[in-house]
Parts: C-alpha cells; sequence; structure tokens
C-alpha cells in the first residue's frame, strides 16, 4: 500500500493551485468573495493556507475559475480530501503549541531552511541525550518523551526523508562550549553536527566568538523559503513563540542578516578542525558535578 501523502503538502497543492486559476481567470480576492456570496476573509484564510478548503467550496471555485478539464478536478478533490487528514505530527500534538502547529505544517513544503541559535544547538541538530539534558528539569517523564519523540521525526524527514529542502544552519561557538549534559554528552553532539555537515543537502556553519557582534545575534529563528510561496519567519522570543508570514520584509530581513553572519562563519574543514579542537577540551572520564554541568570546560 503506498504511503500517505502528508496532509500539509495536499493543501500546500490545493491553494496553489487555486490562486493560479484565480489569476488566470481575472478574479481578484474580493470579487471572488463577492461572486460565491463569501466573505473576503474567507478567500484570504483559503488561499494563505490557514484553513482548510472543503470539496464543496472547492468545487464552487473551480466552477467560478472555468476549469473543467475532469482529471484536473479529479486530483484536486482528491488532494482536498487528503489535506483533511491529522497532520503527520497529531500523536505530539499535547507538546504543540499553535504558533509552532502554523510552523510545522511549512517546515514540510520548504524549499530551504536556515536556522541559527545564538546559545544553544538547534533542535534540528540535537541528538536524543543532548535533548533530554537541557529539557529534563521543566518536563514530567512524558512529555519530555513525546518532545523528543517530535523533535526526532522532524530530523527523520528533513535530514533523511524522501523530501529533502536545503538546510543551512548557522552555531554559534557558544553553543559548543556550553555544557549540557556533562562532557560524553557535548562530545557526542559534536560529532554528530560533524556527521551531518556531510549530508549533501546540509550546510553547516560555525560562528566563532572572534567575530564579535554579528547580525542574527538575537534569539533563535528559523526562515523558511519557497519558490512559489510566501516565505516563513519562527522566531523564539521572552514572551514567546511568533510565526510571520504575512510581511516578507521581516523575513527578507532576517535572511539579509543570516547571509551577512556567513561572512564571517567557518565551513568546511575549518569548522571541522574547529569542532575538533573543541571536542578535545571535554574530558575523557570526568566526575561531573551533582547538577551535570561543572563550572569550566577546562
Amino acid at each position: 500500500m503506498a504511503t500517505p501523502k502528508d496532509p500539509a503538502l495536499e493543501r500546500r497543492k490545493v491553494r496553489l493551485a487555486l490562486r493560479l486559476f484565480r489569476k488566470k481567470a481575472g478574479y481578484n480576492q474580493p470579487s471572488v468573495a463577492e461572486a460565491l456570496s463569501w466573505s473576503p476573509s474567507k478567500v484570504i484564510r483559503i488561499e494563505g493556507g490557514s484553513v482548510g478548503v472543503s470539496v464543496t467550496d472547492l468545487r464552487a471555485l473551480l466552477d467560478l475559475y472555468n476549469v473543467t478539464d475532469a482529471e484536473t478536478r479529479h486530483e484536486l478533490e482528491e488532494s482536498t480530501r487528503g489535506s483533511r487528514r491529522p497532520p503527520w505530527w497529531s500523536p505530539y500534538r499535547d507538546v504543540v503549541d499553535p504558533q509552532f502547529a502554523i510552523y510545522l505544517g511549512f517546515e514540510s513544503t520548504a524549499d530551504a531552511l536556515f536556522a541559527y541559535h545564538p546559545t544553544l544547538i538547534p533542535g534540528l541538530l540535537q541528538t536524543e541525550d543532548y535533548t533530554r539534558a537541557l529539557l529534563e528539569s521543566r518536563n514530567s517523564p512524558e512529555r519530555l518523551d513525546a518532545i523528543v519523540g517530535l523533535r526526532g521525526e522532524r530530523q527523520e524527514r528533513l535530514l533523511r526523508g524522501d523530501e529533502k529542502p536545503e538546510l543551512n544552519f548557522l552555531v554559534d561557538e557558544a553553543s559548543l562550549r556550553r555544557w549540557v549534559g556533562g562532557p560524553a554528552v557535548m562530545r557526542a553532539q559534536l560529532r554528530y553536527l560533524k556527521a551531518v555537515a556531510e549530508y549533501p543537502h546540509v550546510t553547516l556553519g560555525v560562528v566563532p566568538f572572534t567575530i564579535g557582534v554579528h547580525p542574527v545575534l538575537r534569539s533563535g529563528s528559523i526562515a523558511l523559503t519557497f519558490t512559489d510561496d510566501d516565505d516563513v519567519l519562527f522566531a523564539e522570543t521572552a514572551g514567546g513563540a511568533l510565526t510571520t508570514r504575512n510581511d516578507q520584509s521581516v523575513v527578507d530581513d532576517y535572511l539579509t542578516d543570516f547571509q551577512n553572519s556567513r561572512t564571517g562563519a567557518l565551513f568546511g574543514h575549518l569548522m571541522t578542525a574547529f569542532i575538533d579542537e573543541i571536542i578535545a577540551q571535554y574530558p575523557n572520564g570526568l566526575a561531573e558535578t551533582s547538577a551535570g554541568l561543572p563550572d569550566s570546560p577546562s
């Protein structure tokens, strides 16, 4: 039996097709709403992906746009039905807040990803032991298991799945030197970074302390870009997470800063040698403090 397609991919296929057919038919969004006696916001939400479209509404739109090809209509109806299935992350729904749910819906369909965090290893690059050490003090065992499971499945999909977007990471030197879980956990984490950097669709750079203040030295952010759709920025702030999709200038500013920060970053053999130097500074067999965080990594 064939594996069902990701509902996010199906929804994106439908809304992009509807937007294309609308433009070809010479309608704008307000005129579609008027013709179908809908609210203008309904058309905006359907094309924007914030709500799904029913088969009945799909047929009404295709009729309005004079899309008569039977095969095209059948394919879009099947995609519409598929888009209404639970998302792949539904088993982890208890640990996915509304903003992150929006982000996950787009992450599955992005053409490229650009991620940076100023103090920690980005989530998509974390080993399970690193994640557990980072989060265990403020989560129940059950919730922590769910977070680890969700993060692991995201990694599987983006790093080793069939649909591999271009992945661009900047890792700050601070995250390489911050003791999370102790020496053994950090050595394994840094070796994992080197292994991931070997993937052909992954570009990994290390931002050393020596470049000083750089453009993306801020709270953790991830930008998703698309060749035929609006870009998305997911930012973790002191006030909580925020997903931005309706302000391209905000995404463009982050992407510009990201590219500027790449200028002083280390890539390739320079990045590998830098990480190896830090790995060597994590001692073997050293007894850790009761908190698991020694005073210094000397």
